[in-house]
């Protein structure tokens, strides 16, 4: 357990992987986006900060406040550009992406996940101790666990009660669960009641707006009930969290949610785009045309190289995506469709967040020009360097 908590105070794991990123793929920093060695994940830098842009502006229409979800990017860079346009803090999946983003500088993370195992607890007890620390609760055996270690590292978290308001995951499942759980957490020493979340994710797949919308009032409607279930318990409950990118807009405005915790309108996708239309593509996969059959045209890229393949098109090109095997992407083709062998073609991926893991690192452009190489930490499991 010591070496977790050593490493905590140690080298700035988010710089080392920049550095390391740098000197790794440098060579690319400077030529034209076409001319990337493929597969490659590019980020166009000026779309992202449109999307940020528009993002803030439609918030303060809203007086409501954003800590965007690192998992889409997992980058501090990204992160930090959130921050700069008026995000609160950083919702992160796992405690990987909490030590990083807490090291490179980030503040008001939310672990907005439950999270069991010593070491994984031990080392949010730690962070707690530089910052506050926000992690989801559904179990008070695991709260307990959490103040236990809160107390021997001499520290605090704050707890979120986690709500299911559909996703058939974790999280409490009645307001009266929520509020008995409350009522045994309240008293522990070691963390604190900071409020609840409940994302709403099961409503992204529902592409149909009018539906989407009604399951997601009835999402944030059970929400909300909770939370001021367990203030008439007289236990404070001041945020109110939730809000994925594809029900962002309605949930911002619903009386009573606080904050919420959108993170792939920085990016966009072929699955959130045409539910959340405001916001450009600003993620796409560079890859080159290896095969030209007279009925397909093959890529390089395969479904080890992007998300939610079957959603996947290419950048002004009209062609049907066949399928994606590891290593190549199949489109239909004619003989007179204008793409050639050799050609350099940008695709745009079905999911952002699954396609970033894939990628050691983003190829940043500003006017069509590689600017700078930014890493992707911490990608899968990702406690290798957190914890060594």
């Amino acid at each position: 357990m010591a070496s977790i908590r050593d490493s905590l105070t140690g080298a700035d794991v988010a710089q080392a992987a920049t550095e390391e990123a740098r000197r790794a793929y440098g060579a690319m920093i400077g030529r034209h986006r076409s001319e990337v060695v493929t597969p490659a994940l590019l980020l166009d830098l000026p779309a992202a900060r449109r999307n940020l842009e528009r993002m803030a502006e439609r918030l303060r229409g809203h007086s409501m406040d954003i800590r965007p979800h690192v998992k889409t990017h997992k980058s501090p860079e990204l992160a930090r550009l959130q921050m700069r346009a008026g995000a609160i803090g950083i919702s992160t999946a796992t405690v990987w992406e909490a030590v990083v983003l807490a090291r490179a500088g980030v503040g008001g993370i939310a672990v907005m996940n439950t999270v069991a195992g010593p070491e994984k607890i031990a080392v949010l007890a730690a962070l707690a101790r530089e910052q506050e620390i926000i992690v989801a609760i559904d179990d008070a055996g695991n709260a307990a666990d959490l103040a236990a270690a809160a107390r021997v590292a001499g520290s605090e978290l704050a707890v979120v009660i986690e709500v299911d308001t559909g996703m058939d995951r974790a999280g409490v499942d009645s307001v009266a669960e929520a509020v008995a759980l409350a009522r045994d957490v309240a008293g522990l020493d070691g963390i604190r009641i900071a409020g609840v979340t409940g994302y709403e994710g099961h409503c992204s797949l529902t592409p149909e707006d009018q539906l989407r919308r009604a399951r997601q009032q009835q999402a944030m409607a059970f929400l909300v009930e909770a939370a001021e279930s367990i203030r008439a318990e007289g236990i404070d409950c001041p945020i109110v969290s939730a809000g994925g990118t594809a029900t962002w807009d309605w949930t911002a405005a619903y009386a009573g949610v606080t904050e919420i915790q959108a993170g792939s309108y920085l990016l966009m996708d072929r699955f959130h785009g045409p539910m959340a239309p405001d916001f450009q593509v600003a993620l796409t996969v560079l890859s080159t045309v290896v095969s030209r059959r007279p009925d397909r045209a093959i890529v390089d890229a395969g479904n080890k190289s992007i998300g939610a393949p079957a959603l996947v098109t290419i950048r002004g090109h009209d062609l049907e995506n066949l399928r994606f095997d590891e290593e190549h992407g199949v489109f239909v083709a004619t003989p007179e469709s204008a793409i050639a062998l050799g050609e350099v073609v940008e695709l745009i991926p079905g999911y952002a967040p699954a396609t970033v893991n894939l990628f050691d690192v983003f190829h940043v452009l500003e006017d069509d020009r590689v600017v700078d190489i930014w890493p992707v930490i911490p990608r899968g499991p990702g406690y290798g360097p957190v914890i060594a």
